[in-house]
């Protein structure tokens, strides 16, 4: 009896043993989140920058701005005003902003932007132009503009300088980014003066800018006073944010009567891509307007906005006709209700062209939503 009991302890004990084995094997592997299949797979990234290749001796700007279009799908324009001219060109998989920048250098032109309207162009240099301190991180160009100082004269400076540094920085991205907000008050800032004294520089707290419908913003950066025996900057570091679409999707639907005549839940109202669904909810068609009524779903969630910040302003219905080649934007829309996980939206077409059934709906919307950082390293900043 004894040797019986005894058997049965040491069985139930290796049972405990393998049982606690196999939950603490479950429990790590579950933790790893390489082998959990959730984090690093619905992670959103940032969309690859655009990069170019192009190597001439001689290439007329104009060619060289149509290969730079041609390998990116940014339109850059020529709005020197001179006669086209011929220069050497070394791009190797180059970045599209640091590309542009080279074809300005051999242009002997400058690269202005039209924030607003989305135009870059390459622009005629002035007698007295100077190539400003730039920078780039991915897709993002920073350019400081202009440095303006300031002192407070109702105060002894004596001690310490009383005053402040201010710089204005363009922060230009290329136009398929689409940010939504933008922070304008770095953090980690790091600056080096041209005699190697080091500063580093409190955070301000945090300002989200709204960005969305331009391809660049100016900020002011402000800095404490420096000595007057500082004449540069000799390396300025920091780094900002920008919240926007991991990627914007396209979801196409079949003609507009053909969606009428169909109800709701029908297969033809719903795509899906990536876990985004998209539904048409509603056609009218009516004599003077055509109304779609369309919801969104993201059953993963949205990274969670402020109630008064918005990610669909990017979003877009378009009427094309079935081969594409004619498009037929919405007059306006409405945004009936948003969230983390979906939204409503009705999108209303006035200026009405043919009949319904020359005209399919297309559909953009963000597959997610991503918070990138912005790292940037000026160098060599001269002072008034």
């Amino acid at each position: 009896m004894l040797t019986e009991n005894l058997s049965r302890s040491v069985r139930l004990t290796g049972w405990i043993v393998i049982l606690t084995v196999i939950a603490t094997l479950s429990m790590s592997l579950s933790a790893n989140p390489e082998n959990s299949g959730q984090d690093k797979s619905r992670a959103p990234a940032m969309p690859e920058r655009k990069t170019v290749t192009l190597q001439a001796d001689k290439i007329s700007v104009n060619k060289a701005l149509a290969e730079l279009t041609k390998q990116t799908g940014i339109r850059v324009e020529d709005v020197r005003g001179v006669a086209d001219e011929a220069v050497h060109l070394e791009w190797k998989q180059t970045p599209f902003w640091q590309a542009l920048d080279a074809l300005a250098a051999a242009a002997k032109a400058r690269v202005n932007m039209y924030p607003t309207s989305g135009r870059i162009v390459l622009d005629k240099r002035g007698t007295d132009y100077r190539l400003p301190p730039i920078c780039y991180d991915g897709r993002f160009r920073l350019c400081v503009k202009k440095v303006t100082t300031s002192r407070d004269l109702e105060r002894d400076d004596q001690i310490q300088p009383i005053g402040a540094t201010s710089l204005s920085i363009e922060i230009a991205w290329d136009p398929e980014l689409l940010p939504l907000y933008l922070e304008t008050r770095p953090h980690g800032l790091r600056l080096v003066d041209d005699r190697n004294h080091v500063r580093t520089l409190p955070d301000e707290g945090s300002l989200l800018t709204p960005v969305d419908g331009r391809i660049a913003v100016n900020i002011d950066l402000h800095l404490p006073a420096l000595p007057r025996r500082v004449t540069a900057i000799r390396s300025l570091e920091g780094e900002l944010s920008m919240i926007g679409p991991s990627k914007m999707l396209n979801f196409t639907f079949e003609t507009l009567d053909r969606l009428a005549q169909t109800k709701e839940n029908d297969p033809e109202r719903q795509l899906m891509q990536e876990g985004v669904v998209c539904r048409i909810l509603d056609v009218k068609l009516l004599p003077k307007r055509w109304t779609i009524r369309v919801a969104l779903d993201y059953p993963r969630g949205l990274k969670q906005l402020d109630t008064n910040q918005s990610w669909v302003v990017n979003n877009e219905m378009t009427l094309e006709t079935p081969d594409g080649k004619k498009r037929l934007p919405s007059t306006n829309y409405v945004l009936e209700s948003a969230s983390a996980h979906g939204a409503l939206l009705s999108y209303h077409f006035r200026d009405l062209h043919g009949k319904p059934s020359n005209w399919r709906v297309r559909y953009r919307t963000p597959a997610n939503l991503l918070e990138a950082p912005i790292k940037f390293a000026f160098k060599d900043i001269p002072l008034p």
